[in-house]
């Protein structure tokens, strides 16, 4: 199993937007063949660590999404998050 975490901070008077946007997402990207699941955490710091938590079957199934035009329209849409990291994680053990 693969799990990509994409890292951000939002300030104070952004977070709640950012939050309200990702649970109200499209949820294209829950059709897709190997995606496990999304969580969406923020922390409790007044300008916020907000993570995004995909998990997927195998790399080849996180890479069909990521070619996707669905993924390029999730993407354009968080283009404004220039701080934003991007981590990818095999899990090794459970």
């Amino acid at each position: 199993m693969i799990v990509a975490i994409t890292r951000f901070r939002a300030s104070p008077e952004e977070a709640d937007g950012w939050v309200q946007k990702l649970q109200e997402r499209s949820r294209r990207v829950d059709g897709y063949s190997g995606f496990l699941g999304l969580e969406v955490l923020r922390s409790f710091e007044r300008s916020p660590e907000i993570l995004l938590v995909t998990r997927w079957k195998d790399r080849d199934a996180m890479r069909a999404y990521f070619q996707s035009e669905d993924f390029q329209r999730a993407k354009g849409a968080s283009a404004s998050q220039e701080d934003a990291t991007f981590t990818m994680y095999e899990v090794v053990a459970t």
